[in-house]
């Protein structure tokens, strides 16, 4: 198995992958600065998805920084059903249908609520956080 170095950069992980035939230890004196905290690990051992990289830390994912990347995923795709509501509800005004205006406002605050959920929150693995897409945002 192919093995890599992992170290704590400051502002999350970096990793290290020593080319064949190079010995580990002049990588890391090389590549890792000195002072750094670092591993030594199997590449098998890193998460599969990279999608969540900027979470990555020394010991794990942090589940914080990916429920914030995955949010930032979804803040675009709701800001843009926002839009075209907002174009449903000023004709709606314009033509003085209040009931339906009203329907389109709970629509935008259910949307605006999307990065507020509950189920959300109380989110505590990666493959959940990857999972969760409300349904309000699908078609």
């Amino acid at each position: 198995m192919a093995k890599i170095i992992m170290y704590d950069n400051g502002d999350g992980v970096s990793i290290v992958s020593p080319a064949p035939g190079v010995d580990i230890k002049e990588v890391i004196a090389v590549s890792v600065p000195k002072k750094a905290d670092y591993k030594i690990m199997d590449a098998a051992q890193l998460p599969q998805s990279r999608e969540y990289r900027d979470a990555w830390t020394m010991n794990g994912v942090d589940i914080k920084k990916a429920k914030e990347i995955h949010l930032n995923k979804i803040r675009p795709v709701r800001d843009a059903k926002l839009k075209e509501l907002d174009i449903e509800w000023m004709r709606a005004i314009e033509n003085g249908e209040s009931k339906l205006a009203g329907d389109i406002a709970a629509k935008k605050q259910k949307l605006r609520d999307v990065t507020e959920r509950k189920d959300f929150k109380s989110i505590k693995k990666i493959e959940d956080i990857e999972r969760f897409w409300p349904e309000i945002l699908e078609g």
